[in-house]
């Protein structure tokens, strides 16, 4: 199974970014709680490097991540400085694979800030200790800007931030290939089947053929009439 570690930047006497009323601290996390929630439903094991507003130092995170040898880092923040919108930070020396990596949860994660109205400031790369001192690939998410009073609005928004960390989740499941718990796997043969020994088409299908408006309409109407009996 693999191995995701979600770190929610700063926290106790590390506040991060201030403004707006906001903290940092706080809404990281947040929204990585809201990220491992979204990520129950699938194959893979989370671990917050912190789950309540404490001091943790850089190294500590990535030795929670080295020591359990994790396939996957994921460092979520909130960003300052007078700019606007959402950017994403791997290694200066990052490989290839945590690059292809990072490219798949930052398109994901950017279609939604584009969505809403918000810049994509890119992809770029920093020598950020938790991305340096990782030993598996790592990315680092920096969403919105605390000191900018639009941004700080989305930020309170807790349906946007919800929709958010289902995107960072989304990222996450499509880069690293998790599938879903207890996914059963498609049987189109099967599912014509279930069909004829229902009474719902009545000729001979295979699964590849085309399905005509007069044929799925009368399947429909079928399962209506059973429907009402």
């Amino acid at each position: 199974m693999i191995k995701l570690v979600i770190d929610p930047g700063h926290g106790g006497k590390d506040p991060g970014a201030v403004g707006n009323g906001l903290k940092e601290k706080e809404l990281c996390l947040h929204l990585g709680k809201l990220v491992a929630e979204k990520l129950s439903a699938y194959e893979v094991e989370v671990t917050l490097t912190r789950t309540s507003d404490i001091d943790l130092d850089l190294d500590v995170r990535c030795d929670i991540a080295n020591n359990m040898q994790a396939d996957y880092f994921c460092s979520i923040h909130i960003n300052a400085g007078g700019g606007t919108g959402f950017e994403s930070y791997t290694y200066i020396n990052s490989s290839s694979n945590t690059e292809k990596l990072r490219d798949i949860v930052h398109s994901i994660v950017a279609g939604y800030y584009k969505s809403a109205g918000f810049t994509d400031r890119g992809k770029k790369r920093a020598n950020f200790a938790v991305l340096r001192d990782t030993e598996m690939p790592a990315v680092l998410l920096e969403n919105l800007f605390i000191d900018n009073r639009n941004d700080a609005n989305k930020l309170k928004d807790t349906i946007f931030l919800d929709g958010l960390a289902g995107v960072i989740a989304s990222g996450l499941v499509n880069a690293l290939g998790i599938p879903l718990k207890n996914q059963q796997s498609w049987d189109p043969a099967g599912e014509i089947d279930k069909l004829k020994a229902d009474g719902l088409i009545k000729s001979e299908h295979k699964s590849g053929d085309p399905v005509m408006w007069g044929e799925f309409a009368a399947v429909i109407n079928r399962l209506r009439g059973a429907t009402n009996m």
